[in-house]
């Protein structure tokens, strides 16, 4: 017995936005993990130049610089996970 055919242009299933939203946050779940953890050892290598023996002022200061900036992306990258859980949640939550 022949199959029914779908009509030319419709998909075949359509997946809802919610779902989508769900799935995109599950694939940078890992990258973005990833992207923490680089940031969190520059902090750590720039607290380490920071606090070297025998070295100059100048050293010290561009250690102290990598870490800020460093320190500073960390923070970035965790607000942007916690509102991306937080969207995850939300988008769970009223499905």
């Amino acid at each position: 017995m022949p199959t029914r055919k779908a009509r030319a242009g419709t998909p075949l299933r359509t997946r809802r936005a919610k779902d989508k939203l769900v799935e995109l946050y599950l694939d940078m779940e890992d990258a973005l993990d990833h992207v923490v953890d680089v940031a969190h050892a520059l902090r750590l290598m720039g607290h380490g130049l920071g606090h070297g023996l025998k070295q100059s002022a100048a050293d010290a200061q561009e250690g102290r610089a990598v870490a800020v900036v460093a320190s500073t992306a960390c923070e970035r990258l965790d607000t942007l996970r916690q509102a991306c859980r937080n969207l995850c949640k939300f988008t769970l939550r009223t499905r």
